[in-house]
């Protein structure tokens, strides 16, 4: 079958070229059956701009790999007047640009419009300018994160004390509030959650009518976090960070029962480097390993008809965008990435592509 992965990080054409170029990230796509990515604005610099988005459609143009659609979104600051130039950017790049992307926590890169504040000015001025399109959040309360108690040498400490469920939570609740109050007039979508409380409140929010939809990682419905105090636990850093073994377990539920729209992997990768010594850099490559994906679901008694919903027809549904269908050969590209965190799945499964 077809995949879509609505979440990854490409980052050439800016500072970043030896993690990751557009070219090799839809030639991976391609050959793993991924027929539309969906690229984050995080980069160095930010896409929060109209030249540097139609700087980064060209070399996806450029790429010329037609088999796999290639979708940005556009970053959003606080300042009302960019936030009005990315509606109109969407506006006028639509399909290509598939929405925007509020970092209400800081992440990786420096997109973090992280006071309580400064969100309201971001909904309010997308509701004043009449926004339909997608907001993808990533929700982590800043003030609820202690990256001060994140130790290196108990690499756990990354999910237990300095990045905590009830960042995400409280993250999750301002959102829906904010949009919400506002009477945001756009779908949003709580980006890679990862705690079965913003799970509940996403659900209560559904119910009250307001558009709004959330996705999973692999890595969050696979791993928990005792994988941290494994060796080389410090490569399984990302955020938000994997949870305990009992969310782990609700998470995986929730996204069989429907609560959870679908599956994006988050897709970063990282040299080893800049992964096992300072800064520890966030986040692990997923593109190439969606067959694998595919099997575990199934492994773990997902019906066909909940397999193709997660891996690419809710997102083909929830962002109106027609993809491309593919027969490329499969080809495994796993090996590109100097970083396999799926490999012990692998092994229990006797996976190949």
């Amino acid at each position: 079958m077809n995949y879509a992965d609505s979440h990854v990080h490409l980052r050439d054409g800016m500072k970043q070229s030896h993690k990751e170029t557009i070219k090799h990230g839809l030639e991976v796509a391609r050959d793993t059956g991924v027929v539309a990515v969906f690229d984050m604005p995080n980069t160095d610099p930010a896409i929060m701009t109209r030249d540097l988005v139609e700087q980064r459609l060209r070399l996806a143009r450029d790429a010329n790999i037609p088999e796999v659609f290639y979708g940005l979104y556009v970053g959003l600051t606080s300042n009302r007047e960019q936030v009005k130039q990315a509606v109109q950017i969407c506006r006028d790049f639509f399909p290509h640009v598939v929405g925007m992307k509020l970092y209400a926590g800081h992440s990786v890169g420096n997109l973090g419009v992280t006071l309580l504040e400064e969100q309201e000015i971001v909904y309010e001025t997308l509701s004043r300018e009449g926004y339909q399109g997608i907001l993808a959040v990533h929700a982590e309360k800043e003030d609820k994160i202690n990256s001060s108690l994140f130790n290196s040498l108990k690499p756990k400490t990354h999910c237990t004390h300095a990045r905590p469920e009830i960042a995400e939570i409280e993250s999750v609740r301002d959102q829906i509030t904010l949009a919400t109050n506002y009477k945001f007039p756009g779908k949003l979508h709580i980006a890679h959650i990862s705690s079965p409380g913003a799970v509940a409140l996403v659900q209560e929010a559904k119910k009250t009518g307001l558009d709004i939809s959330c996705g999973i990682c692999p890595h969050h419905f696979i791993y928990d976090w005792d994988m941290m105090a494994e060796k080389d636990g410090i490569l399984w850093k990302m955020n938000p960070p994997l949870r305990s073994p009992e969310s782990r377990a609700k998470m995986f539920k929730s996204l069989l029962i429907g609560e959870i729209d679908w599956i994006e992997t988050d897709h970063a990768p990282h040299s080893l480097k800049e992964k096992s010594e300072d800064p520890f850099m966030s986040g692990i490559p997923g593109l190439p390993w969606f067959g694998l994906f595919e099997e575990y679901l199934r492994r773990n008694e997902f019906p066909d008809s909940r397999i193709k919903q997660v891996l690419l027809e809710e997102m083909i549904k929830r962002f109106g965008i027609k993809f491309p269908k593919s027969k490329a050969k499969r080809i495994d590209r796993t090996k590109d990435y100097p970083l396999n965190a799926y490999k012990p799945i692998e092994i229990l499964l006797n996976w190949r592509q």
